[in-house]
């Protein structure tokens, strides 16, 4: 009944594993328990699932990503942490287009 932050730790000398976990990290998901039922997932939680997903498949930088209010029931510190994993696949030369109501989040729009 691991967080993916203990199972990053717990499987550090697997990189394939650990590389993985720390996509889900990177998008703030640390806190999702490894075994959780996707039915108990938020939309914004469900996203960014599908997003670390994507970001563990080999980069093409022709992707487009349409994303629905991804920082829904995010703290401030998971929500910069996502702008950065959505930040660097822009500048990857993906397009992210993001529906959002979060203002930390349209002001990073380009």
């Amino acid at each position: 009944d691991m967080t993916v932050e203990e199972a990053r730790e717990f499987f550090d000398a697997i990189p394939m594993i650990a590389r993985k976990l720390q996509t889900l990290m990177d998008v703030g998901l640390s806190y999702i328990r490894l075994g959780q039922s996707s039915t108990t997932l938020s939309g914004g939680e469900a996203q960014r699932v599908k997003l670390a997903t994507e970001l563990s498949k080999r980069d093409t930088g022709k992707t487009l990503y349409i994303l629905d209010e991804p920082t829904t029931g995010l703290h401030f510190a998971d929500i910069k942490q996502l702008l950065e994993v959505l930040h660097r696949l822009r500048d990857q030369g993906n397009t992210i287009v993001v529906i959002e109501h979060n203002l930390d989040v349209i002001k990073t729009a380009d």
